[in-house]
């Protein structure tokens, strides 16, 4: 059965950071007087976020309540006793603006191929509710028909339900789609728990690999059943 619907991840996928989550984070918690660097940062980071996550689904992840309380534990674990909100916002407004990201190269050319084959075309993110501005933003938005948040939805990838929150808005079945991410737990396995193709995108990826392409340009390859 030929498939006629990809779901694409966003973050990593669509488009990039121009610097890496840790170094922005770093930066911010510098101007706090919290200078750890960035390996410590990531390390810290790393630890609160998977705890926390762990702790789901008694608070949804990255919702604006979800980062206050990852804020407050960061700084916690920092030794500081600082109101986290400000920090919060301050990240919140960073990762609002577009000229803090990039588009890959591959994406818009990519999409409008899809287009043209018919393919219809949705993202499904771990992100919080900015996602969509910043699809618009980053002139990402028109060619999906849905855009399923995990902020906005309550449910995280790898959780199936998030996959099919999307696709019942699009009255498609999981049988008739295909995945494409760079994680390759959240986005791969996860896809593939909720009933889909999926392949993992690795732009770094120099041999070919089954299931892997380095990139989006290698999608319509994998539509075949």
């Amino acid at each position: 059965m030929s498939r006629d619907v990809v779901l694409l991840d966003a973050g990593g996928t669509l488009f990039e950071e121009r610097e890496t989550r840790d170094e922005t984070y770093s930066r911010l918690l510098a101007a706090q007087g919290l200078d750890v660097g960035v390996e410590a940062t990531a390390a810290l980071r790393k630890k609160v976020h998977d705890a926390m996550l762990a702790e789901a689904p008694a608070q949804t992840p990255y919702t604006t309540a979800w980062f206050r309380e990852f804020v407050r534990r960061l700084l916690a674990e920092l030794g500081s006793r600082a109101d986290p909100e400000p920090v919060r916002r301050q990240l919140a407004e960073h990762f609002a603006r577009p000229e803090h990201f990039v588009v890959h190269a591959d994406a818009h050319p990519a999409l409008e191929e899809l287009a043209a084959r018919g393919v219809r075309l949705g993202v499904v993110s771990n992100w919080s509710d900015q996602l969509p501005a910043l699809l618009q933003a980053l002139d990402l938005w028109e060619p999906f028909e849905v855009v399923a948040v995990s902020a906005v939805v309550g449910h995280t990838k790898p959780d199936a339900a998030l996959f099919h929150w999307a696709l019942e808005r699009m009255g498609a079945r999981p049988g008739q789609a295909l995945h494409v991410g760079d994680h390759a737990v959240n986005d791969v396995a996860g896809a593939r728990r909720a009933g889909l193709a999926a392949v993992l995108l690795d732009r770094s990826a120099s041999v070919d690999a089954p299931g892997v392409i380095s990139s989006l340009a290698e999608i319509p390859a994998h539509l075949a059943g």
